[in-house]
């Protein structure tokens, strides 16, 4: 199983009474050009497909989409394999076969992707290589789905103008992903769902998911949230920011992982776990004072004086020191 922790990301602090803030950042927003390399025909790493594959995918870049009626599947020799041509999740293309592949044979599978009729970029064919191996059976199993440690320190989330991201204080937990043996050689034709408490929280396309459970980050153009993150944020957003980028309510919640086998015809079952998100009380006071973190709902030290709760309010605000030692950079852990 991996996870991917975050690294907290160098912030402007503005420090006044009891507030703090964190400035959206410089980057600028704009459409990406349609291009080959931001285009993908999901395959193994070594490109050795399972002779009963459901069904072939192209996937084109953001924005862009894959003409289904150009996918073409050829062996080496130039013969025309005969398939159910489709228009499939986020104006992919997929390709199914009328009989399994041959094992031993090589093929080529291709698909045009017009790029918006040339107005963001010259249209190009996606294409790729590879081998038809032994059959091998169908997965009826997903795997583990578990919620990892709680992190507090700066969250980066995409805001609406797709490309543009704004750091932001906040708590996170990573899902990690363990996938089932019997899934991992089918994983590149697999699109994914996470639902938070019954609610869309973010999807994947076709070979997001590797075999080691590593899911590709949010682009802020396809993805605008990790498929494999949840987050809160924790009071100081911007109350413009789209509800793609808005993060869930403190306390406890369930998400569930739908995959979805492109063409297989047999449901796979969803995952399920639970996790807790909480804010962490702006304290980080000069005289020591910690940054506990609190449940949702009231707060159990509304009633102390603000000596007893750790901190001093001389000179009305908050400690440089304090602030930075909360949002110390979190590494990356790999389990």
């Amino acid at each position: 199983m991996k996870t991917h922790g975050w690294t907290a990301l160098t912030v402007g602090v503005f420090l006044g009474g009891w507030g703090l803030a964190t400035p959206p950042s410089a980057e600028a927003c704009g459409r990406p050009f349609c291009t080959r390399k931001d285009s993908r025909v999901p395959l193994p790493p070594d490109a050795t497909v399972p002779a009963n594959v459901p069904a072939l995918v192209v996937v084109p870049p953001a924005y862009e989409w894959v003409e289904e009626q150009s996918l073409r599947l050829r062996t080496a020799d130039g013969l025309d394999v005969e398939a159910r041509l489709l228009k499939g999740p986020d104006s992919s293309g997929v390709l199914v076969p009328a009989d399994p592949l041959i094992p031993g044979t090589r093929y080529h599978l291709e698909g045009s992707v017009p790029c918006s009729d040339g107005h963001t970029g010259k249209p190009f064919t996606a294409m790729a290589d590879f081998t038809a191996g032994p059959k091998a059976a169908l997965p009826t199993a997903t795997g583990v789905l578990q919620a990892g440690a709680e992190q507090h320190g700066v969250i980066r989330v995409w805001d609406s103008g797709a490309s543009c991201s704004s750091e932001i204080l906040g708590s996170q937990v990573m899902l990690g992903f363990t996938p089932a043996p019997e899934l991992v050689p089918f994983l590149p034709w697999v699109h994914w769902k996470l639902e938070v408490d019954g609610q869309t929280w973010a999807t994947a396309p076709h070979g997001a998911v590797d075999a080691s459970g590593g899911a590709w980050p949010a682009d802020g153009f396809r993805t605008m949230r990790d498929l494999l993150t949840v987050y809160t944020l924790c009071g100081n957003e911007s109350p413009s920011l789209p509800p793609s980028a808005m993060g869930l309510a403190p306390g406890t919640h369930v998400a569930t992982l739908r995959p979805v086998l492109e063409q297989s015809g047999t449901a796979l079952p969803a995952l399920e776990a639970s996790f807790e998100l909480t804010c962490l009380r702006m304290c980080g006071c000069a005289d020591g004072g910690s940054w506990p973190v609190l449940d949702a709902g009231s707060d159990p030290d509304e009633d102390l004086a603000p000596k007893a709760k750790g901190c001093s309010q001389a000179g009305g605000g908050l400690s440089v020191l304090g602030v930075l030692a909360a949002l110390r950079p979190w590494r990356r852990r790999t389990a």
